[in-house]
């Protein structure tokens, strides 16, 4: 539909290592909702959530932005 156009020197790699990277800020939000909880289990749990899902994304997105970067040195 060319509905719009990706920046110059950028291509759909680039769109999902930062979509990736917003990951880690939507996890954090997360982390934010868990203080109304009273339960110790629960705070724990979204506490590993968080962490395990933050991490994720994290090494997703390193390894997406890597792979990125190494085909740009190869040009």
């Amino acid at each position: 539909m060319k509905i719009w156009q990706l920046p110059e020197g950028s291509d759909f790699k680039h769109i999902l290592g930062i979509s990736f990277l917003a990951g880690i800020g939507f996890t954090m939000s997360i982390f934010f909702q868990i203080f109304p909880l009273t339960s110790q289990f629960f705070i724990n749990d979204a506490n590993l959530d968080v962490l395990v899902s933050s991490l994720l994304a994290g090494l997703i997105d390193f390894i997406i932005l890597r792979d990125v970067r190494r085909s740009k040195k190869r040009l």
